[in-house]
Parts: structure tokens; sequence; C-alpha cells
């Protein structure tokens, strides 16, 4: 007789049975404790809060999986290539995949290696290219992709590291000012307009933004305090970049 997956933690049970997985691998993928996939599976849970990350780490349709309707499961079979998606293209990163692809916004966005740019308010979405999980999991970034964008970044003050035109993801969740990770490159805003550069802490307080260009005569090191500008904040972490060869 055929099991009926009339409950959240039935279905969540069903598919992670069938990839194999265990309830500490499900865990470890939607960022949560595993007792959170014990206690749902055990109590035989009707909804959950990492409902999302659980159809993302699934590769399941998050409709059939809130309510059981429509298509039990479309998985995506990726390949490191361009795919068609509706009626553009788009590129997947990171290989082979078992579970479904995750989009980032790629937006009319840009940070300048240089002296600044200012964004458009409303930034034209121009597309967006799909990661897999694995990438993002093994990149130690949001497996459901929230708080990531993709951006351009202009001007050649950071040298190879990321020259002009470099395509940038980026990752909004890491824009706290007070606890940055010194030695990384973030996206700042200054007095509106936007930069990217290496950031170091000071143990007086200031930040100290660096370009990785060597040429110091025309892009010197600038120490940043409160009253170096009116207006100053950071955006985002730069956490991968794809280097035009």
């Amino acid at each position: 007789m055929k099991e009926s997956l009339d409950t959240l933690a039935k279905r969540v049970k069903f598919m992670r049975n069938k990839k194999g997985l265990t309830q500490a691998q499900l865990g470890k993928l939607i960022g949560a404790d595993p007792s959170v996939i014990g206690n749902l599976e055990r109590r035989n849970g009707k909804s959950s809060s990492y409902t999302e990350a659980l159809a993302t780490a699934l590769g399941v349709n998050l409709s059939w999986l809130i309510s059981g309707s429509g298509d039990s499961h479309t998985e995506v079979s990726s390949a490191d290539v361009s795919v068609q998606s509706g009626k553009s293209d788009y590129v997947i990163v990171g290989g082979k995949t078992d579970f479904s692809l995750v989009e980032i916004p790629y937006k009319d966005l840009q940070a300048s290696c240089g002296g600044g740019i200012i964004n458009l308010e409303y930034p034209e979405q121009k597309g967006v290219i799909a990661f897999t999980v694995e990438f993002l999991r093994e990149n130690d970034l949001p497996i459901d992709g929230k708080g990531l964008l993709l951006m351009h970044a202009c001007g050649d003050s950071m040298g190879y590291t990321i020259p002009h035109g470099t395509l940038m993801l980026v990752n909004t969740n890491e824009r706290e000012y007070e606890n940055f990770i010194s030695n990384k490159i973030y996206v700042f805003n200054a007095d509106g307009e936007s930069i990217c550069k290496r950031a170091f802490k000071n143990l007086d307080g200031t930040v100290t933004l660096v370009s990785d260009n060597a040429d110091k005569n025309r892009y010197p090191d600038q120490i940043v305090n409160k009253n170096t500008f009116d207006d100053f904040s950071m955006d985002a972490r730069v956490r991968y970049t794809f280097n035009k060869q």
C-alpha cells in the first residue's frame, strides 16, 4: 500500500529517504541543528519555519512541500553550461547537483574600484545566474540565496584581484560595520556613492580602506573615521568573483 504523504513531515521524510540523506545531513544542508529534522518527522509536523530551505535542499516544488498539491517534486538536473530559462539564457555555477537550482538576481549595479559611483535607486534586473546548493554551502553562503546579489566592479583600483568589469557575487547579510572581518573585500556606501575596497580594522576604531592596485600614488590607502564622510555604511561583502580571462 502506497504511503500517504498528507503532512509536511511525511513529505520531508519521503524525499529525504529518496535522496539517501540522514536527518543530520539534511539539517546541515538547511543550516539547522539535526534535532530540527528529527523533531519534525517524529511529531509528524504540519509546518516548519525551515520549509523554504527544506524545499531548496530537497530539490522539490515549494508549493508541493507545503500543501502536497501539484507536481510532487520538480527536480532540476544541472550542468556547468548555459541552459534555457523561459525566454532567456542563464549560467549555472557549481556543476552537477541533486537539488533545485538557486537563482540569484543580476542587477544593473556597480561598485567602483576607484572614486565611487552612484547607482540608480531602483536598478533594472538584467537576468539571473543559477547556483547549486552545493556551491553555496561550500562557500558558507545561504543556500536559499537570500541576501545575495550579483553586481559589476568598475575601475582598476583593485588591480588584478578585481579587474574592471568583473562580475561579483556579494552577500548583503554581511553588512555589520562593527563586526566585519579585516583583510576582506567589501562594498561600501560613502555619501551615496558605491565603492569596493579591502578593509582593515584599526585599534583606535578607524578603518583603513586599501586598494589592491600597487600604484599607491594613484590609489593611496584611506583611513575612515566617523568624520570622514557625512554618511558611510557597509553594503555587502564580496564573496566570489568571476574574473574575465
